[in-house]
């Protein structure tokens, strides 16, 4: 599996794999299809601030993505991000998320985040199974958080620091995602 930061062509890959999960489930709670037309204005708005991954087997086939985005737009919310990952149908629990995530979290450590934040809908044993194994913590459950295919939908929220938050450690500036991947590749 090869893990590497998302480019334009990959916009339809992302919006099939979206829009599997849109109609026929309750992990996405979109309720209209998209396109890789919106998928890449989406990212093109947000890849220098947040890292958009792509998955593929070792064959070059799109197996999944996973990428972060605002958690809120106010100011005291600049060191914490919301995490997505999603995984073709029948790839699931072969360890593709897991290793997206870690390359994501490692991204956002770099960059300067603190927080990342994932809300997943429950009950998903998969999903709930992976966020815990790299490290995320339950923090709450919105119970019922929203109405999809015909009942209400609870989602637990995660918590995950990838850097101290402490009182005494004043936050610095979150850097970009090409400036974090040099100093990650410089490293190596």
């Amino acid at each position: 599996m090869q893990i590497r930061l998302m480019e334009a062509d990959d916009c339809g890959d992302v919006a099939s794999v979206l829009n599997h999960a849109i109609m026929n489930g309750v992990a996405h709670f979109g309720t209209a299809s998209t396109d890789a037309k919106a998928i890449k204005e989406d990212w093109q708005a947000t890849r220098s601030s947040y890292p958009w991954l792509i998955a593929t087997s070792d064959d070059g086939k799109f197996v999944g993505f996973a990428k972060a985005s605002s958690w809120k737009t106010r100011n005291a919310y600049d060191w914490t991000v919301e995490s997505g990952v999603y995984i073709v149908d029948g790839a699931q629990g072969k360890g593709i998320g897991r290793a997206l995530y870690e390359r994501l979290f490692g991204i956002l450590r770099e960059q300067g985040y603190r927080i990342v934040l994932a809300g997943v809908s429950v009950p998903n044993p998969g999903s709930e199974k992976l966020h815990e194994s790299v490290g995320f913590r339950v923090v709450g459950d919105i119970d019922p958080a929203g109405y999809k295919l015909g009942r209400w939908v609870s989602v637990r929220l995660y918590q995950l620091l990838l850097n101290a938050c402490d009182d005494s450690i004043v936050p610095g500036s979150v850097r970009t995602v090409e400036s974090a991947i040099e100093r990650l590749s410089s490293q190596e």
